[in-house]
């Protein structure tokens, strides 16, 4: 287990509900994958970087819903500015995205 955080630290997260628009490869890496992200509330096609090519192909994340970490501040990886961070479980060293219910609406929070 990691350091234990307080309330307060752990508020600071904003974990919202985002439906990726789409989603593609990186050109020149093995790992990323480029996700347009609509976060709600006026946050639509946010770029969000993710490492998880190995475990999914693009057209498996494209109209579906999961759970990003919307204030990390942005990250330049490999020359292109990242975001966000999308959430998943470490699972025997396979990432698994954080789905969420198609019902639950584009920039819900999640608490």
């Amino acid at each position: 287990m990691k350091a234990d955080i307080s309330f307060e630290e752990f508020q600071k997260l904003d974990l919202r509900v985002g439906e990726v628009v789409s989603a593609e490869r990186v050109t020149g890496s093995n790992n990323l994958i480029r996700l347009k992200v609509n976060l709600g509330n006026g946050f639509s096609n946010r770029n969000i970087l993710s490492g998880i090519a190995r475990w999914y192909k693009p057209e498996e994340l494209t109209g579906k819903k999961f759970i990003f970490v919307v204030n990390l501040r942005p990250k330049k990886i490999i020359g292109e500015e990242s975001q966000g961070m999308i959430l998943c479980a470490d699972s025997n060293h396979t990432a698994i995205a954080v789905e969420i219910n198609d019902k639950i609406p584009e920039g819900t929070i999640i608490r």
